[in-house]
């Protein structure tokens, strides 16, 4: 008996080792800025993203059931960014003068709420009106974010951060798409929409407990790296341009101005693109099922391009021209589609080229407003930005779906698509930057 408990005793000192030293591996986890924020606000943005574009990988069966034609589902697709603009601005201004976390929070458990009951519409009306709020409730969440992520990461970290976070965009189709389609392979449409609502009310628990405000508010945050941290932020914002007169001057700002025009050209070619994406394969005879799993090609090409772009842009301390490079690129497949036969490789090659070098853009893009406004009124400049390019996204699905009906295919819609992007890219030129800064 004595021999057996000197065999076990070490056997299980050594268990009780290993288990404090996986705790305190998952507590240095847990204790790292760019897993506990980035990570749970990626989770939380796939989540939006998912409920967001999940209608395109079942308009066909929606147009079905509820007798739409291409232009009246773009119509009501559209005005999920009529609603998304409402919030912009308002958002902004309280996640920087207020609370980004509880703010988030409301908007979690409201578009969670409101995608749940797309399963329910019967009617066009119905269903433009259920786009509208799902737009209402998701409008603030980029915008919130993105403070969120400026008040705990430095200048020389923030591009790497936000493409970090924005890795959210086509990791989200690459989820949603092959899972919306294995789901709509066996079961209604419908339910689709019921099943893809559930995680964000669970998420939001975590949210809760995982999110702070600011890294001074973070009592898990090593000491140390707290106090460096707050005060590089702040040697920082004391660098930065300040703004005379009210909080609403920020709107005329020119470098806001050009960014905001630059997003709407943008995001009307990006989400025509990505809103029919499912539809044109779908229209080559491809099954449902494998057009889900091609859906998510163009995410998985980007994210390879999101993360040397942001590093690229960190390591030289410039965004403007990377943004515009990354851009313009991503027109010239669309234009390059109109030299081909329209063959399914063809059709799979040039889009999912164009979807991809289009994400490569976010990184630096959406650190430039935190270089070029104050902590104070970065909110603000953001919503109008987003608002702007997301005022061009009602406009992409509904010309591409216009463009369908009149002529029969998407072949001129994906022509200004490229020509959009094109646009975009030279009207960000005048942009004044610091580089370095």
């Amino acid at each position: 008996m004595t021999e057996v408990s000197s065999v076990s005793s070490p056997a299980a000192e050594q268990a009780q080792t290993d288990a404090g030293t996986r705790e305190a591996a998952a507590g240095t986890i847990l204790r790292n800025r760019w897993v506990r924020i980035l990570g749970v606000s990626f989770v939380m943005y796939v989540l939006a993203h998912v409920d967001r574009v999940n209608l395109s990988m079942a308009a066909p069966y929606v147009r079905e059931e509820l007798s739409l034609s291409p232009a009246a589902l773009g119509f009501a697709s559209g005005l999920f960014f009529w609603g998304y603009i409402v919030l912009q601005i308002p958002a902004g201004r309280l996640a920087s003068t207020w609370s980004p976390k509880r703010l988030l929070l409301c908007l979690l458990l409201l578009w969670s709420s409101v995608s749940l009951t797309t399963a329910f519409v019967h009617t066009q009306t119905e269903l433009s009106i259920n786009r509208f709020a799902l737009g209402l409730s998701e409008g603030g969440v980029l915008t919130c974010t993105l403070v969120l992520i400026r008040n705990w990461f430095t200048r020389a970290e923030r591009a790497r951060a936000n493409a970090l976070f924005l890795l959210s965009l086509p990791i989200g189709p690459m989820i949603a798409s092959p899972i919306s389609g294995l789901i709509l392979s066996y079961a209604d449409w419908r339910w689709m929409f019921v099943i893809e609502a559930v995680p964000g009310f669970l998420w939001a628990l975590v949210w809760f407990w995982a999110i702070d405000d600011r890294p001074q508010d973070a009592s898990w945050l090593a000491e140390d790296e707290r106090a460096h941290l707050v005060r590089q932020l702040a040697l920082e914002d004391e660098g930065t341009v300040r703004i005379s007169g009210h909080w609403l001057s920020t709107l005329w700002q020119p470098s806001v101005l050009l960014l905001a025009l630059y997003n709407f050209f943008a995001l009307m070619a990006e989400w025509g693109v990505n809103f029919w994406f499912p539809t044109v394969l779908k229209e080559t005879g491809l099954p449902i099922g494998v057009v889900g799993l091609l859906a998510a090609l163009p995410p998985a090409l980007g994210i390879a391009l999101m993360i040397g772009t942001a590093a690229s842009s960190d390591r030289l301390r410039e965004r403007k021209w990377h943004m515009i490079a990354v851009t313009a690129l991503s027109g010239l497949p669309l234009l390059a589609m109109q030299f081909t036969e329209g063959g399914t490789l063809w059709t799979v090659l040039c889009l999912s080229l164009a979807i991809a070098i289009f994400l490569g853009r976010f990184g630096p893009f959406w650190t430039l407003p935190g270089e070029v406004l104050p902590p104070a009124v970065i909110g603000v400049g953001i919503g109008l930005i987003n608002g702007a390019g997301n005022l061009g996204g009602t406009v992409g699905p509904y010309f591409f779906g216009v463009v369908k009906t009149q002529t029969g295919t998407f072949s001129l819609a994906l022509a200004a698509a490229g020509v959009s992007l094109i646009l975009s890219a030279l009207i960000a030129v005048p942009i004044r930057t610091k580089r370095g800064g």
